[in-house]
């Protein structure tokens, strides 16, 4: 039986798909686009849920975590799995064709600054 983690998000993560979400509805005036963006993310929530630690590491770390990346589609997902309390962390969901590399290291030299 396979065993299903918890997803969270950082606050971070979060205004990331409500900035996306926004940017759909904005640019397009078309709900649908922004309905159908919000299933994609839910989507992409479910896949991470089993196996988590399949996808490939990008090289950073967050408190004492490797940072996996999973393409979706066109987005990015970035997350930390913590296997004792079988919990995944959405650190960060970035558009392909974004500098990911550099944003998220900015981001993560601020948030260990905390």
């Amino acid at each position: 039986m396979r065993r299903l983690y918890k997803v969270e998000y950082t606050y971070s993560a979060r205004d990331d798909i409500k900035n996306m979400k926004k940017y759909i509805l904005d640019t397009f005036k078309y709900r649908e686009l922004g309905k159908n963006f919000v299933q994609k993310m839910k989507k992409a929530e479910k896949l991470l849920q089993v196996f988590p630690a399949a996808y490939n590491k990008v090289g950073f770390r967050y408190r004492g975590f490797d940072v996996y990346l999973k393409p979706y589609q066109t987005y990015l997902f970035f997350y930390i799995v913590d296997e004792i309390h079988t919990t995944l962390t959405v650190l960060r969901v970035f558009k392909d064709g974004m500098n990911w590399e550099y944003i998220l290291q900015s981001w993560l030299e601020k948030e260990t600054e905390r």
